[in-house]
């Protein structure tokens, strides 16, 4: 993040230190001149260059004025560096005109951040994405999407929605839940209608995933977040079109939440998705059934996971995005057997042929979504698997019926239903939107030249790869 720096006559330095809440601190350094008899001013408030001035909120502008006896007249006004919008910004980094929002930002460079307190995938290009948060009514379908509390999303900012009591949530704090690298995330907090926090790191010496959180007054958790610090941007140049023959699918170079350890980024780990639930969980190792290290804001370590059978509804999902829910009885992450929870409009099964209409559930970054059942489908049919298995680097590259890049898919394995690793480099298992039945869900699987196309648990937690909407 750039710094404006206030600069008088070589003379003096004014330096912008962050405190947190997105407030700063401003004092003044120089070796010539008397700090003290500068004066530091934001209009409301004043200090003299030695003290600082502190409370300054994003925006604000400040002045400084020198008294002294040297002839020197200057009064300069700096801005207090803002935090980067990731909802105004691509999943390159680049400026966005409208404002899109998601579960999952994809971060690139280390600075200071915020996110809008909205419920996942609700604004779209500027407006209210109503779709997201509007299903179908049906048998095994839902026309209503419930929030922390189990009430009806009805508008994309958390506060215009209801809690338990039918009063409007009100965000008082945020948390880091988890993260796979010392230092990913420095700082988080609320401001106004924002998330905000620090990356500590750039993508360009470490990649890596962090999990926050937004929380009411009582510490109960409303919404969380998915922060990938990657160097992946999702361009068009980068994206591989699989045309099935009913649909054409732009599908993305890498798992949700990779992080590669190998130069030719063949190997590494990634994030881990129970069936129609938002949040990701924590990667194994990369190399076997272990669990990837996982630490707080304070770079201690933590669990990251905690297993459930708890008869979980989707509110319980929302309110513990670390809790890896299985009901026994049924194999799913709570007790609705909804088909819709990935694909807002879709009342069937099976190899669905039409595009996925994104819910607020939906795990992916902005522009991109979990594929319908179609794409494995086609891509497990006889005659278009992939042959080329890679045993050294555990895993196989698909190239048939494509155009742009081909497509390498990690054998990370899975987590099982009581939140344990399987497989880890020896079979990949790929969750589509499609259900399967009220219990369970359809999914990809692959191990060496043997691609299948099957149904599982809900429970079991299963690699994403994001297409284009």
């Amino acid at each position: 993040m750039r710094r404006k720096l206030l600069s008088i006559l070589a003379l003096l330095v004014m330096s912008v230190t962050s405190a947190w809440a997105q407030t700063f601190n401003v004092t003044l350094k120089d070796g010539t001149e008397d700090a003290a008899k500068w004066t530091i001013s934001n209009g409301a408030n004043s200090a003299d260059g030695t003290t600082g001035l502190s409370g300054l909120n994003v925006g604000d502008k400040v002045t400084a004025t020198y008294s002294g006896t040297k002839r020197v007249k200057s009064v300069a006004a700096v801005e207090i560096p803002s935090a980067t919008d990731l909802s105004m910004v691509d999943n390159a980094g680049n400026p966005r005109d409208k404002q899109w929002t998601a579960n999952c930002y994809m971060v690139h460079t280390a600075g200071d951040y915020k996110l809008p307190l909205v419920y996942g995938n609700a604004i779209k290009d500027g407006a209210a994405n109503t779709a997201a948060y509007t299903g179908v009514s049906g048998s095994n379908t839902t026309a209503t999407f419930p929030n922390h509390a189990g009430k009806a999303i009805s508008d994309p900012w958390i506060k215009n929605n209801k809690d338990a009591s039918d009063a409007n949530i009100t965000v008082k704090s945020a948390e880091l839940l988890w993260q796979d690298a010392q230092g990913l995330v420095t700082k988080v907090g609320i401001d106004g209608d924002y998330l905000t926090l620090t990356v500590g790191k750039d993508a360009t010496t470490q990649q890596g995933n962090a999990l926050v959180a937004a929380k009411d007054a009582d510490g109960n958790i409303v919404w969380s977040w998915h922060i990938w610090v990657t160097k992946e941007t999702f361009a068009d140049a980068t994206l591989t079109t699989i045309a099935t023959g009913s649909h054409n699918y732009k599908v993305t170079p890498v798992n949700l939440g990779w992080v590669p350890t190998s130069d030719d980024g063949k190997k590494g780990y990634h994030t881990y998705y129970q069936w129609g639930r938002k949040d990701a969980f924590i990667p194994s190792s990369g190399t076997d059934n272990t669990n990837h290290t996982v630490y707080n804001i304070n770079n201690n370590e933590v669990t990251g996971l905690t297993p459930s059978t708890t008869d979980a509804t989707i509110a319980d999902n929302i309110q513990n995005p670390t809790t890896y829910y299985n009901i026994s009885s049924t194999g799913r992450p709570c007790n609705t057997s909804f088909y819709n929870m990935w694909d807002a409009k879709q009342t069937g099964t099976d190899n669905i042929t039409t595009a996925t209409v994104k819910t607020v559930y939906d795990p992916c970054p902005a522009g991109f979504c979990v594929p319908t059942g179609n794409l494995y489908h086609f891509m497990c049919d006889g005659g278009h698997r992939a042959i080329s298995w890679d045993g050294t680097n555990k895993g196989a590259t698909w190239n048939i019926s494509i155009t742009g890049p081909e497509l390498w898919f990690p054998a990370s394995g899975h987590r099982k239903i009581d939140s344990g690793m399987r497989n880890v480099g020896g079979t990949g298992y790929y969750w589509p939107a499609s259900a399967f039945g009220t219990d369970n869900a359809r999914h990809m699987s692959f191990y060496y030249n043997d691609w299948g196309w099957n149904q599982n648990f809900r429970s079991l937690g299963f690699s994403i790869r994001a297409v284009a909407e």
